[in-house]
């Protein structure tokens, strides 16, 4: 039941496909809901991808820009790496360490004149590195996956073409990841109302203590429950709506 309202409230922001849907049920009018939970095949969790999290706003360096212009880049925009272009063709990446490892300096806002007079003598091509890509359509586990494994903060991220698009940070992936547990946390108490309709009809007011969750948010799920034909609202001249699970 939990996947099946995974569905639900995923079409429910398409109203084109809960119009399908609609127009299926009246082809089949005999298919109860119900019948619908055990027949359909459970459907996989979809994984977020990075073109979802990542920031498609990237701040460039050019490869004959001197480290100086780099680090006061960095410093302004508080960012920690850029790619590196050419003429607008992507060709590498720097990052703050290695402006850093350049002059023996743990941090940006420790760099005396001395240091910003070397590092204007050195070019941004002489330090930039190969870069590690992702493509946009990875799933943020892959992304996870690949800062580990190379000890990064940071991705950029590519299209299909090999265009450069956005980049997605550490950051990125611990507020997907927050995302997910709100999204999970609420899918769960929606499952936990639909069974307790099954067992017996309630009314919101009740089913709100119970989940300790807003009534106007219970009524908000009853209503998308109800426009795909497993729950029942009836409104009562006093007191809360009822809930009636459809058998």
């Amino acid at each position: 039941m939990f996947d099946w309202l995974r569905r639900i409230f995923r079409r429910s922001e398409k109203k084109e496909k809960i119009r399908r849907a609609k127009a299926k049920r009246k082809i089949k009018p005999k298919l109860k809901p119900k019948i619908k939970l055990k027949r359909k095949r459970k459907e996989e969790k979809k994984a977020l991808l990075v073109s979802e999290l990542m920031t498609r706003r990237v701040i460039p360096l050019y490869s004959n820009q001197n480290l100086k212009e780099a680090a006061k880049l960095f410093l302004e925009k508080n960012i920690s790496g850029a790619p590196v272009l050419n003429k607008n063709l992507f060709v590498g990446e720097i990052s703050k360490t290695d402006i850093l490892r350049a002059v023996n300096k743990q941090e940006l806002a420790q760099l005396t004149q001395g240091d910003y007079d070397k590092l204007e003598k050195i070019k941004v091509y002489e330090l930039m590195k190969k870069p590690i890509c992702i493509l946009e359509n990875e799933s943020i586990e892959k992304a996870k996956q690949m800062m580990d494994k190379f000890k990064i903060r940071r991705l950029l991220v590519i299209d299909n073409k090999k265009r450069l698009v956005g980049i997605i940070t550490r950051t990125d992936l611990l507020k997907g990841e927050s995302k997910e547990k709100i999204k999970e946390k609420i899918y769960t108490k929606i499952d936990e109302m639909v069974k307790m309709v099954e067992k017996e009809n309630l009314d919101i007011s009740t089913i709100s203590k119970k989940l300790n969750v807003p009534e106007n948010l219970v009524e908000e799920w009853a209503k998308i429950l109800e426009e795909n034909g497993l729950i029942e609202i009836n409104y009562r001249a006093i007191g809360s709506p009822i809930l009636k699970f459809k058998k």
